[in-house]
């Protein structure tokens, strides 16, 4: 008989990096070839600008989370178990909530626990108080992690309750053959004015948009178009996007294609000449969309964030310390 493996996890909607994966893994022939397989869908945020705020919705969902995850281990008792885990705010108490349900099912049936963090900020979150530390450290105990690269690893040096660590990086699907691509590359890059840059993300601010929209002002006497694709988190955020653009005259020199899939997204890799990622986002762990412009062979221009340089090394990419050597990069890649 197979080994009975119950994954509770994020999966679209919203679209961000946890939840692309979960769309991934509930879809997998082979997880399912190997593994009688349940399937549990953290639902909690609608939409990218929900993430990180508290709700009425989000308190009932976390209720009715808890009572599937309670039936399927009464009914379906299974063997394993993986989870998403999330490190702070409302997340991490329900998900605190969550763990003390399956500590309890450990206690009558043996089972492996894995928690997999597509995130990193536990050690910021356990630095700022003995009880979150406490708490985390009772939130770990006697589970394994799965981590995203060993760079991360560095966030659970206060933390040592877990049992082991096992490293499983992101990827995406090849969208090419190894002579497709190779012709791909050949007639994209024989051809690079005007120099087409994309910036493909949430459009969070911190995630560094606002650096690539700077960058396009300081080289609007270039032969360079600016592509920008990604949900907005915030309204503000986007009005402040398009002031700047009407009172720069970027409008020539800018696109914006608001949150793309499917075609419109394979067609935005294809056309670009470059991506760049200048990201200081909190949490930002492993990019998927640095992944994604990879496989269509885009040259990479990214902060040394997260697993970034463990993605990049001088083959694919330029890592920077500092948006403000965005331009000397950009002028260095074309070089």
């Amino acid at each position: 008989m197979k080994t009975k493996l119950l994954c509770i996890l994020h999966r679209s909607v919203p679209a961000h990096g946890a939840a692309k994966v979960g769309d991934f893994i509930a879809s997998s022939k082979n997880l399912k070839e190997n593994f009688e397989c349940r399937f549990i869908t953290i639902k909690s945020s609608a939409t990218i600008g929900d993430i990180g705020k508290v709700s009425f919705t989000k308190f009932y969902l976390a209720a009715e989370l808890y009572v599937k995850i309670l039936l399927s281990l009464l009914i379906f008792k299974p063997q394993k178990i993986y989870f998403t885990a999330s490190i702070k705010s409302f997340a991490f108490y329900r998900d605190l909530f969550i763990a003390t349900l399956l500590k309890t099912y450990h206690l009558f049936k043996p089972v492996d626990v894995y928690y997999h963090y597509h995130t990193k900020g536990v050690d910021d979150f356990v630095s700022a108080s003995e009880r979150n530390l406490q708490l985390t450290r009772f939130f770990v105990r006697d589970v394994n992690l799965v981590l995203l690269s060993p760079v991360l690893e560095k966030d659970f040096k206060k933390v040592k309750t877990f049992k082991e660590v096992y490293y499983l990086p992101n990827g995406v699907e090849n969208s090419f053959g190894h002579v497709e691509f190779e012709e791909f590359i050949d007639a994209k890059y024989k051809q690079v004015v005007p120099l087409q840059i994309l910036y493909l993300s949430n459009m969070i601010k911190s995630k560094g948009y606002f650096s690539v929209l700077e960058l396009a002002n300081n080289t609007k006497d270039k032969a360079v178009h600016y592509h920008f694709a990604g949900g907005w988190q915030r309204p503000d955020d986007e009005k402040e996007f398009f002031d700047y653009i009407n009172q720069n005259e970027l409008a020539a020199k800018v696109t914006f294609h608001g949150f793309v899939e499917g075609v419109n997204k394979r067609n935005l890799f294809k056309k670009a000449h470059f991506f760049i990622f200048p990201t200081r986002y909190e949490n930002e762990a492993f990019p998927l969309s640095i992944l994604e412009a990879l496989s269509y062979g885009l040259p990479i221009i990214a902060t040394d964030e997260g697993s970034i340089p463990y993605i990049l090394d001088e083959k694919s990419g330029i890592i920077i310390d500092n948006v403000q050597k965005l331009r000397d990069a950009l002028y260095e890649a074309q070089a």
